[in-house]
C-alpha cells in the first residue's frame, strides 16, 4: 500500500486541487491512502482536506520536517509518498512511483518540480534547481518535498526527518545517501507546484545560505526550525574577522567530502 503524506497549515485556497488531483489517478483508490498533516490551521483546511483525504491528523512534532514524520508514523502504507498541499499531481503520479519502487528496484523515487503559476523569478528558482542533476553521477539525489516518495523500511533506518523546517529534506538525503539507498530521477513523475512563496530571488538566497551556515557550520536545530525574515538575514551572523570566508570554506569543504567520498545510489 501506498501512503500519501502532506503537511498543512491555512492552505484552504490550494489543498481541494492537490487532494482532487490525488483522488484522480490511474491506480484504484483502494491502492492508496492520503494523510493530511494539519499544524493548527485557523481557516478551513481541515474541514476542505476532510472531504477527500483518508485521515486529518494533528500534528505533534514541530516544523516541516516534524509534520512530515508525523504522517509517516501514522502510515499504513510500505511506501511512503511526500508532497505539499498547493502541489498538483499528473495521474499516473502513483502509478509510475509504485513501479519504480517495486518492480523497478529502487528504494527512493524523485522527479521534477515545475510551477503552475510562473514568475520571473520561479522560472530562475526552477532553473538553479537543474544544477541538482549535476549531483546524480557521484550519488547524491536531492530530495524536493512536494516531490518524492521512499519505502518506508528505507525511511525508518535513514531516521526519518528531523524536526526542522530549512534544509529538512536535505538532510534526509544525506542520511540517506549515508543508508545506501537506491535512488532514481524520473521525469514522468513531475508535478506542479506554486510560485506563492517566492517572493524574491535575494531572500530566497539568504534563507538557504543561513540555512546551510547553522546545518553545516553551527549545527543548530533550533536555527533550522523556523524560516528567518530576509529583513533578519545579514552578515553579522558571522561575528568573528574572517568569518564569512572560513565558512564558506568550511561548506565547500563538507560538499567535496560528499561529491568524493559518500556512497552512491546506483
Amino acid at each position: 500500500m501506498i501512503t500519501v503524506i502532506i503537511p498543512a497549515l491555512n492552505e484552504e485556497e490550494t489543498i481541494l486541487a492537490c487532494l482532487q488531483s490525488l483522488a484522480a489517478q490511474t491506480i484504484p483508490r483502494e491502492a492508496y491512502e492520503i494523510i493530511v498533516v494539519d499544524g493548527g490551521s485557523s481557516d478551513n483546511t481541515r474541514e476542505l482536506a476532510a472531504t477527500i483525504a483518508d485521515r486529518v491528523i494533528p500534528q505533534k512534532r514541530p516544523g516541516i520536517g516534524g509534520a512530515r514524520g508525523d504522517g509517516a508514523t501514522a502510515a499504513n502504507g510500505n511506501i511512503l509518498v511526500f508532497t505539499d498541499a498547493d502541489t498538483r499531481h499528473p495521474s499516473t503520479w502513483l502509478e509510475t512511483i509504485r513501479e519504480e519502487l517495486t518492480t523497478g528496484g529502487y528504494d527512493v523515487c524523485t522527479g521534477p518540480v515545475r510551477f503552475y503559476n510562473r514568475t520571473i523569478r520561479s522560472c530562475i528558482i526552477q532553473g538553479w534547481r537543474q544544477y541538482y542533476l549535476l549531483l546524480h553521477p557521484f550519488g547524491f539525489y536531492w530530495l524536493i518535498g512536494s516531490n518524492f516518495a521512499v519505502k518506508k523500511d528505507v525511511y525508518m533506518k535513514a531516521g526519518g526527518h528531523r524536526n526542522i523546517s530549512i534544509l529538512e529534506d536535505y538532510d534526509l538525503s544525506l542520511r540517506l545517501t549515508d543508508t545506501g539507498a537506491r535512488c532514481t530521477y524520473n521525469r514522468r513523475t513531475a508535478v506542479h507546484t506554486s510560485a506563492r512563496r517566492m517572493k524574491g530571488i535575494v531572500p530566497y538566497t539568504g534563507i538557504y545560505l543561513t540555512g546551510f551556515y547553522h546545518y553545516h557550520i553551527t549545527g543548530s536545530d533550533d536555527s533550522l526550525l523556523k524560516y528567518p525574515q530576509p529583513r533578519t538575514i545579514s552578515l553579522q551572523r558571522f561575528t568573528k574577522p574572517g568569518g564569512l570566508k572560513e565558512t564558506r570554506m568550511k561548506i565547500v569543504s563538507a560538499w567535496c567530502k560528499l561529491i568524493l567520498n559518500g556512497p552512491r545510489f546506483d
